[in-house]
């Protein structure tokens, strides 16, 4: 079976403070099934398709996620990615080394 992985997740508002992590097209697909009817217009339309045909293998999984992101930025629901910060990034504080 084929990965359905989007490669770079994208990070949506779900709500007022909820961010979701879009990882792959199962992800995308649940995340715009349980998008509000009401709030359905042409660009949700558009990466609904995009994504239903890159799952039937007839679309790239690059131009879903395009797709996806063009939505959530049109709503204005994209977030930034967070930046984790790895133990080798930080400094060691001054003063004596752990061992």
């Amino acid at each position: 079976m084929e990965s359905d992985a989007l490669g770079r997740p994208l990070y949506v508002r779900d709500g007022l403070r909820i961010i979701r992590e879009i990882e792959c097209l199962s992800d995308a697909l649940a995340f715009l099934r349980d998008w509000p009817e009401t709030r359905r217009g042409p660009i949700y339309h558009s990466a609904l398709r995009a994504c239903r045909a890159a799952q039937a293998g007839q679309l790239h999984l690059d131009g879903a996620r395009n797709a996806m992101q063009c939505f959530a930025r049109s709503v204005g629901i994209l977030e930034v990615a967070p930046v984790s910060i790895e133990p080798w990034m930080v400094a060691p504080r001054s003063g004596r080394m752990p061992i």
